[in-house]
């Protein structure tokens, strides 16, 4: 999968956004897969290709992955995180907790693309045929 272009300037932003607390060894693993995976949506969306992306697009970019990683908590501790729970039942106090493939799976399905940012994406959207 080609990287965009700009990527590490982006990984520069979104560091001063999210500081590595040292807490979460992963912590830049996080950070570069979802800006990854913001990146080939907003490509997908755009119908550009990721080496075709402007760089007016950047600040949308960082905004979505930001919204990402704080939607879904990634790079919050897991005792602190509040999604992951499968279930709950109330007789006899029961808890239980989404395995690591099904988070997963489910980061790997979400939409990064908002209808909060669809304004700003339209302007660069190329009609497919």
């Amino acid at each position: 999968m080609d990287k965009h272009p700009r990527r590490d300037k982006l990984l520069k932003q979104l560091a001063l956004l999210n500081p590595d607390d040292g807490s979460n060894p992963d912590h830049t693993a996080v950070v570069e897969l979802a800006l990854d995976k913001v990146v080939s949506d907003v490509a997908n969306y755009t119908h550009l290709n990721i080496l075709d992306l402007p760089e007016g697009l950047d600040p949308t970019i960082v905004a979505l992955t930001q919204q990402f990683l704080a939607t879904h908590e990634l790079l919050t501790p897991a005792a602190d995180r509040g999604g992951n729970v499968k279930s709950i039942s109330e007789g006899d106090t029961s808890v239980t907790f989404k395995s690591p493939s099904e988070a997963y799976l489910e980061l790997q399905s979400a939409n990064t693309v908002t209808d909060a940012y669809l304004a700003q994406l339209n302007v660069f959207r190329v009609v497919k045929w």
